[in-house]
């Protein structure tokens, strides 16, 4: 059974940043991963329907009606 460390030794965010979007005029509602600084790989024989869509920035405006976005960050937690 392996030993968890210490609350205050375990690594709290390992760089991932997750987020919805959400139109405040449509029923626009999506969720991103920011890459910042990785490369990803995608591997055509698997199905990439449930997860966020990877993106370097966040946009701003909706792609269907054009109204501003609200961001929500999402919680994130690395279970050992």
């Amino acid at each position: 059974m392996p030993i968890k460390p210490p609350w205050f030794l375990r690594k709290r965010n390992p760089g991932l940043e997750y987020y919805r979007m959400t139109c405040t005029q449509c029923d626009f509602d999506k969720k991103y991963e920011l890459a910042k600084n990785y490369v990803v790989w995608h591997n055509p024989a698997c199905d990439y329907s449930n997860y966020p869509e990877i993106v370097e920035e966040l946009p701003e405006i909706c792609p269907k009606c054009g109204a501003k976005l609200t961001k929500k960050k999402l919680p994130f937690k690395i279970i050992y």
